[in-house]
C-alpha cells in the first residue's frame, strides 16, 4: 500500500474516533474499537496522540462487575472555543461557545447604515481573542453571518444594509490568522437547526426576519446551487407586478410576509407610525381584529410559498423560525392545515429550537467541524446555557 493511500486511512480513521468520541461522550477504547470495527491497537495509537493534543481526557474508570476496569475517554470540549458573528442590518450579534456549542456568551453591538463593517469587526474579534487567549488552542475559528447572498467565500449582494467587502473572510483571515467562514445567515441556522435533529438527512430551515430567507440541506449536506442564489425564498414572487423590491423584482413574498412587512402594513392599517413586535404580539392576544388579520395575511402568503417548497423539494423536516409561529402556538398547525387542503402530502413543520441564535450556533458548528475535521457535530445547548454580556 503506498504511503498516500496509508495517510489517508489513518487520516480517516482519526476523524472516525474523535467524531465518535465528541457526540458519543465517555466511551472506552474497547468500545470505540467495537463501535467503529477498528483493530484495539487503531484505536490505542489514535487516542494517544488525541491524548497529546489536548483533546481528549481520561475521566476514570467505568464501573463493571469483573475484570479489569476499562478507563473512559471524553473529549476535551473546553480546550478551544468558536465564534460566530450575525451582521444584522442595525446590530451585530456575536456568539463564544466551546468545541461541543455550549458555555455559550452572546454580545451585541450597535451597527449603523453609515458606519464601516471592517474596523467594527476587527474591534469586536480583537477582544474576543483576547477573552480566551487562556485556553491551550484560544479563538480556532470565526463564522460571519451576512444577510444576502454568499457564494466561495465571497459576498455577492446584500439587500439591507450596504455592500461590504466581497472578500471580507480573506481580509479577516489574514490579519488574524484564523479560519474565517462567511455564509448566508439562512445557510449557518438549517447546519444549526440539524445538529439538534440528528434524524433528518433533508431538512429545510425557514427565517423570517426583515426579509425572509431559507437554508437547504440535502442529504446531510448544505445546497447552495450554481453561484449561491439557492434558498433565496423571500424573493420568490407572490404578487406579479406587485412591490418594489431591493432585489429589483416586484411583488416578493418577503415584501408581504416578513415581520417588517406585517409590522409595517399593520402600523399603517391602524393608523400608528411604527409598531414593535411585542406590540403587535399583546395586540394579537388581546385578539384586536387588525392583528387577526395580519396573523390571516401571514398564514396564508407563508403556507402558499411553504407550499412550493414541499412541492419542489419533498424535504422531510421544515422548521420556521419566526416571532410570529415562535411565540404564538397555533400558527404552525394553522399553515399545516392550510397545507393540508391544497396538497396530500406529509411534512413535518415545526418552530425553531435556537431561534434567535440559530444562525450563530451553525456558525460554531461549522468552525469547530473545520477545526476537529469531523463531519457532524451534534449540539445540545438550551438558552439556559446562554449568557448575555
Amino acid at each position: 500500500m503506498s504511503i498516500a493511500n496509508q495517510e489517508m486511512i489513518r487520516d480517516n480513521n482519526r476523524r472516525l474516533v474523535l467524531e465518535y468520541l465528541v457526540n458519543h461522550p465517555p466511551v472506552s477504547r474497547a468500545e470505540l474499537a467495537k463501535q467503529l470495527n477498528l483493530t484495539k491497537a487503531t484505536i490505542s495509537n489514535i487516542v494517544q496522540d488525541l491524548l497529546q493534543q489536548n483533546l481528549v481526557l481520561e475521566i476514570g474508570s467505568a464501573k463493571t462487575a469483573m475484570g479489569r476496569k476499562p478507563i473512559l475517554l471524553e473529549f476535551q470540549k473546553n480546550c478551544g472555543y468558536a465564534l460566530a458573528i450575525d451582521v444584522r442590518p442595525n446590530q451585530i450579534i456575536t456568539l463564544a461557545a466551546n468545541l461541543k456549542g455550549e458555555n455559550c456568551k452572546v454580545q451585541e453591538y450597535a451597527f449603523y447604515q453609515d458606519q464601516e463593517l471592517l474596523p467594527l469587526l476587527k474591534e469586536i474579534i480583537a477582544g474576543q481573542i483576547a477573552k480566551y487567549s487562556h485556553t491551550p488552542y484560544g479563538i480556532v475559528g470565526i463564522a460571519v453571518g451576512i444577510y444576502g447572498v454568499v457564494n466561495n467565500n465571497r459576498i455577492l449582494f446584500t439587500p439591507y444594509y450596504p455592500l461590504p467587502q466581497p472578500d471580507l473572510g480573506q481580509i479577516l483571515e489574514d490579519i488574524f490568522h484564523l479560519p474565517v467562514i462567511v455564509e448566508n445567515e439562512s445557510n449557518f441556522s438549517v447546519l444549526g437547526e440539524s445538529a439538534f435533529h440528528f434524524g433528518y438527512k433533508n431538512m429545510i430551515h425557514i427565517n423570517v426576519h426583515d426579509g425572509i430567507g431559507m437554508g437547504i440541506l440535502i442529504g446531510e449536506h448544505l445546497y447552495k446551487g450554481h453561484d449561491g442564489y439557492a434558498g433565496e425564498f423571500g424573493h420568490t414572487i407572490l404578487f406579479p407586478d406587485g412591490k418594489p423590491c431591493p432585489c429589483g423584482n416586484c411583488g416578493c413574498l418577503e415584501q408581504y410576509a416578513s415581520e417588517k412587512a406585517i409590522l409595517e402594513e399593520y402600523a399603517a392599517r391602524t393608523g400608528q407610525i411604527q409598531v414593535t413586535i411585542d406590540q403587535f404580539l399583546a395586540d394579537y392576544q388581546q385578539k384586536l381584529p387588525a392583528a387577526l388579520e395580519m396573523m390571516d395575511l401571514f398564514v396564508k402568503y407563508m403556507s402558499i410559498g411553504i407550499n412550493n417548497i414541499i412541492n419542489t423539494f419533498n424535504t422531510d423536516l421544515i422548521v420556521i423560525n419566526s416571532a410570529f409561529s415562535n411565540y404564538i402556538p397555533d400558527i404552525n398547525p394553522r399553515i399545516l392545515e392550510y397545507l393540508s387542503k391544497h396538497q396530500n402530502r406529509n411534512c413535518k413543520i415545526i418552530s425553531s429550537k435556537l431561534q434567535d441564535i440559530s444562525g450563530l450556533m451553525g456558525g460554531i458548528r461549522v468552525c469547530v467541524e473545520c477545526f476537529l475535521d469531523i463531519q457532524h457535530l451534534q449540539i445540545q445547548t438550551h438558552h439556559k446555557d446562554l449568557e448575555i454580556i
